[in-house]
This record gives C-alpha cells, sequence and structure tokens, in this order.
C-alpha cells in the first residue's frame, strides 16, 4: 500500500490484487476500519468544514473515488492514484463477504428501496448473510436514538456496514458510533452515499462507458437534473482551493 497526502488527509492507493486482499484481511481482523471513498463531493466539504475534514484525517482508510480528485492529486503530488468508485466498490464487498460468508447491513434509504436491495443481492450472492434497515429521516447522529437500529446490529453483529445517508451524514455518522459498532464485532464501515439505490434497481446504474470514463456524476444528473448545482458548487470549491495554492 501506499499513501498520499491532501488537506492531512492520507489517499491510499494501491493495485487490484492488493485492494482485494486489503479489504479481506479487515473483514477478518478484530479491529474497527471506517473507509472513505473520496470523491469530488466530499473533498469539498472536506475543504469547507473543520470538523468534517478531521473525520476523514482520523479515519483508517481513505480512498479517490472520481477523476476530479485524482486529477488535482497529479498536479499537487504528480502521483496517479488509482480510482475506487463506491458504485464498483460495493459488489467487490459482497463478493469478498460472500467467499467467506460474512453479514453485512445495508443501512439508508427508503423502506422501499432498502428491502428491494436486500432481496436482489441475496439472489445475486447468496452465501451473504444480508441485513437491511432504512431509519426515520431525518438520521439520528447517535444509534442509541434508534432502538431498532441498535438491536439489530447488537443482534446480528454484521461484519461490514454499509451507510448510506450520503454525504457528510454518513462519514459523521459512522465516526460518531464508532465505539459501539466496534463493540458489537463490526469490522468495516463505508459510506456509499446511492448504492442502495443501486442495488435496488430503482435507479440505474451509469452505463459502463459513463464508469470507464469517469462520468458518473453526469449520469446522475442526468437522472436527477437538481444534482447540477451540487456538482458546480463542489467544482468551485476545489478550483477556488487550487488556485490559493494550499
Amino acid at each position: 500500500m501506499k499513501i498520499t497526502r491532501l488537506l492531512s488527509i492520507n489517499l491510499s492507493y494501491e493495485n487490484e490484487t492488493e485492494w482485494y486482499a486489503r479489504i479481506s484481511g479487515i473483514l477478518n481482523s478484530d479491529k474497527f476500519t471506517q473507509l472513505n471513498t473520496v470523491n469530488l463531493e466530499i473533498f469539498s466539504l472536506a475543504i469547507q468544514n473543520i470538523e468534517y475534514r478531521e473525520i476523514l484525517q482520523k479515519s483508517e482508510l481513505n480512498v479517490v473515488d472520481g477523476y476530479p480528485v485524482s486529477f488535482f492529486a497529479f498536479l499537487k503530488r504528480l502521483i496517479l492514484l488509482r480510482r475506487i468508485c463506491g458504485s464498483d466498490f460495493i459488489y467487490d464487498l459482497l463478493k469478498i463477504c460472500e467467499k467467506e460468508s460474512k453479514t453485512v447491513l445495508l443501512l439508508g434509504s427508503t423502506e422501499q428501496r432498502n428491502k428491494l436491495a436486500v432481496e436482489n443481492t441475496k439472489k445475486q450472492y447468496p452465501k451473504v448473510n444480508v441485513i437491511g434497515y432504512s431509519p426515520a429521516f431525518p438520521v439520528s447522529m447517535s444509534i442509541y436514538d434508534d432502538e431498532n437500529l441498535k438491536s439489530l446490529v447488537e443482534q446480528n453483529k454484521p461484519s461490514a456496514i454499509v451507510v448510506c445517508f450520503g454525504p457528510p451524514k454518513q462519514e459523521i455518522w459512522i465516526a460518531k458510533n464508532k465505539e459501539f459498532l466496534e463493540h458489537n464485532g463490526v469490522c468495516l464501515a463505508t459510506g456509499l452515499g446511492g448504492v442502495i439505490d443501486f442495488l435496488s434497481e430503482e435507479i440505474k446504474r451509469a452505463p459502463f462507458i459513463f464508469r470507464k470514463l469517469g462520468l458518473e456524476w453526469l449520469w446522475r444528473c442526468l437522472l436527477e437534473p437538481k444534482r447540477v448545482k451540487r456538482y458546480v458548487k463542489s467544482v468551485w470549491v476545489l478550483v477556488k482551493y487550487a488556485l490559493g495554492g494550499r
């Protein structure tokens, strides 16, 4: 594993073989890992919000999700970082969990989409013990405020939790509940935004060519035009930061 730093955030980069071995090792360890897939939106939020930036700085593992952050790292550090897209990583995670008969909790999205995501995942990965939960919105940042979720984790002790609240909520939620999750056997917690919606098949993933070119954001904007404003703002924050020379 190699590491570079942006905003004092450690960003790991490794080849595909190393990556699979790393995730397998985490799932079989007795330590907790918060994994963040740092895309343009997450990086721009970290630029603006010190508390959020500190969560990424303290996280056990950060990887680059998206060409804008990868390109920025090249400009600042002259390093090409391998991109690990969250919507691809979920399938890597499920393949590893199936091979090792692990339990995975899908947390987030609507009740209907969460249920569909669990059903579809069980069909595709029958050896994974997949459970799901859709919390009431707005989501509390403390698991102790949701007795049903708390009991679900205590009873099932999932090896991995996929939190889909969207940034920055998902990363903050994981960080604030780290002690409880680790105490209940969770080895890996990761925020993956809209992944449950993709697994439910209620929202289609970007076509292969879009994913290959790093244009998932464009596909999401085509499906949900209201996202355009968010992406434009994130780009502007990154440009201002780059021009500031920090």
